[in-house]
């Protein structure tokens, strides 16, 4: 059988006497629960829908691949030479660490089916930019390099959602629409495909073309990117070094390129979020104070109204210290229960934003403990002042006291 110390009793008994004091404050015991209850509430939910946001932004990135890698000229202060095809082709076998390469022409064009007209994004690429993007046909087939010049267009989920609503039906393969002013037949429809950030492209509002029939629809056909895949092995930071030598050797008049990496954009989208996080961390924080300065208006009010029994406590050898530590007891009583239900209506609701934006929604690890732990830092913090009033009052003036 468990014995209990003296020490322990004294512990079991001030326990015990606090709830029941918690209990006898009834509606201000309700008005400080509620206080510490939104305040915990507010930065349990903020931790989550942080973490959750960070979590669906670097997963959004990593489905998109997170070995592509964008390519992009840089305007120097002379003129810059065109790229050419081929040297994007052979940058592959350059030794540069990339494994497939897709230099990419892109122009604002108006497309028009009928009487219709729609504003869209003109891709030209070869096949392997399928590929890169991660291209799903719908219906049709992909433009390949044996297309040539042929005036053949692949549209986008979007494209082909906005001119079926303006013709009346829905197009298919073997369709005609006009790009600037060429005919183009419709030989492929992609499915709805999600923004991809790395390469800079949104599918859905666009029609790809063959990369040769660039030069018969579009008014000035330069390379404008390169989509490549970094090769399996390959170290980052020396294909970007080389890559950069390459095209230095070939431009010297140019501005030479930018490389950007999927993996530099997730680090900088973790930073992001990690700043966002702080945000709205300091905002749940604050609500939590205005939750602890209600527990010190509740306390002060209990110490005023019990200035009678604390004279007794004391006349009857009650050290201040102990006063003291009664109403930090109450305080902690307070503020643990209102952090436990702030904690689960937080979760709660960090959860439902979560479905609501279509989330997977991901705990963060350090919600539990912060959130309670600043709950308790904060009803302490506040109810320290009460329990120091309580324990300095005079016990012949508290004794007066109606």
């Amino acid at each position: 059988m468990m014995s209990f110390s003296p020490k322990h009793h004294i512990v079991r008994e001030l326990a015990l006497e606090s709830v029941r004091n918690v209990r006898s404050l009834k509606g201000r015991s309700l008005l400080a629960l509620i206080g510490i209850s939104i305040g915990t509430a507010a930065v349990i939910a903020m931790l989550h829908i942080g973490h959750s946001a960070r979590i669906e932004a670097k997963r959004q990135f990593e489905s998109l691949g997170i070995d592509r890698v964008i390519i992009t000229p840089l305007i120097g202060s002379g003129a810059t030479t065109p790229i050419p095809f081929a040297f994007a082709k052979e940058l592959v076998n350059q030794q540069t660490g990339l494994a497939t390469v897709a230099p990419i022409i892109v122009s604002g064009t108006t497309i028009r089916a009928g009487r219709a007209t729609l504003g869209a994004t003109v891709i030209a690429a070869d096949e392997e930019f399928y590929s890169l993007a991660m291209a799903v046909m719908a219906a049709g087939r992909p433009t390949t390099a044996l297309d040539g010049l042929s005036p053949y267009a692949v549209l986008g989920a979007h494209v082909a959602r906005g001119l079926r609503a303006e013709v009346g039906k829905v197009l298919a393969p073997g369709d005609q629409l006009t790009v600037q002013t060429q005919r183009v037949t419709i030989i492929g429809i992609l499915a709805e495909t999600d923004p991809n950030p790395v390469l800079n492209v949104d599918l859905n509002q666009s029609i790809i073309i063959p990369f040769a029939a660039a030069r018969r629809l579009l008014p000035d056909p330069k390379i404008s990117s390169i989509a490549a895949r970094l090769a399996v092995g390959a170290d980052e930071r020396n294909m970007i070094d080389a890559v950069t030598q390459a095209f230095k050797s070939y431009d010297r008049q140019g501005g030479g390129v930018r490389v950007q990496t999927a993996r530099q954009l997730i680090a900088g989208v973790d930073r992001q979020m990690a700043v966002y996080g702080l945000l709205l961390l300091a905002i749940g924080a604050i609500a939590l104070v205005v939750g602890g300065v209600g527990v010190m208006n509740v306390m002060l009010m209990n110490v005023m109204e019990r200035r009678r029994e604390i004279g007794i406590r004391m006349a009857i050898g009650a050290r201040r210290r102990q006063v003291a530590g009664m109403f930090v007891v109450e305080t902690l009583v307070l503020s643990a229960i209102g952090s436990s239900l702030g904690t689960v209506l937080g979760t709660a609701a960090a959860w439902g934003f979560a479905a609501c934006a279509g989330w997977a929604f991901t705990p963060s690890p350090t919600a539990l403990p912060l959130g309670i732990g600043m709950a308790v830092a904060v009803a302490l913090f506040f109810g320290l002042h009460p329990a120091l009033r309580a324990a300095r009052m005079d016990p012949i003036l508290a004794l007066r006291a109606s």
